[in-house]
């Protein structure tokens, strides 16, 4: 009798020491399976840098497309629209291929040459025509067009006799020159097809369909 207490008691101990053993791996597998489903500190650092890294490749790449814009404007015409064209373009292709004023021309250099050599740098010339783009004048009451020296016509001409597009960026209700006001070698530039881009609420619309015309004209891979 006490043979078969003992051996029932014995068997109990075995079931419960048993069960004992399989809850306990039971939770502690639980807890392992909680901290590998948690990313640890130098996973979420590698995530950001990571995330960092894309957006920043992202930003460079803009820049490496084979792209330059040359925008031409006269200061006391255009200055502030100028700059609002600039900085959508900029947005849309980046800091390194858009050339809007002419660095400072070395002493001593012929800045014909120098204006020249900027302009033979870019795929696209944006001439920005203002309503005094045609009529401005210097001190002597003569136009600024015609005077071979001057900047604006120095880097149209530089333009209109290379196969890039030049496109007429009509702002402030400005409309195309005619032939007979310009001088003889800006004369194709009244047969090059422009756009307005007009004031609020229509700015951000007319600028898009400009990057898109641009885009246009470039190879697929470089978008």
């Amino acid at each position: 009798m006490q043979q078969s207490l003992i051996l029932e008691f014995s068997i109990v101990l075995v079931i419960l020491i048993g069960l004992f053993i399989f809850l306990w791996k039971k939770k502690l597998f639980s807890k392992i399976r909680k901290k590998s489903s948690l990313p640890s500190k130098e996973s979420e650092l590698n995530t950001k840098q990571s995330t960092k890294l894309i957006h920043k490749t992202s930003s460079e790449e803009k820049s490496k497309v084979i792209l330059k814009i040359f925008l031409s404007y006269r200061r006391d015409d255009s200055s502030d629209i100028t700059g609002r064209i600039y900085d959508r373009l900029v947005q849309h292709f980046g800091d390194g291929n858009i050339f809007k004023d002419v660095d400072s021309i070395p002493l001593g250099a012929d800045f014909r040459d120098h204006l020249d050599s900027a302009v033979s740098k870019c795929h696209f010339f944006l001439a920005i025509v203002g309503p005094d783009w045609l009529y401005a004048r210097d001190d002597d009451s003569t136009s600024y067009l015609n005077n071979p020296s001057d900047f604006v016509r120095i880097e149209l001409e530089s333009a209109l006799k290379r196969d890039i597009p030049v496109i007429p960026i009509l702002v402030r209700k400005a409309t195309m020159p005619l032939g007979n006001t310009l001088p003889e070698s800006l004369k194709p530039f009244i047969y090059r097809n422009g756009i307005s881009i007009r004031p609020d609420p229509d700015f951000h619309n007319d600028m898009d369909r400009l990057m898109r015309a641009i885009e246009h004209h470039l190879p697929k891979n470089n978008l």
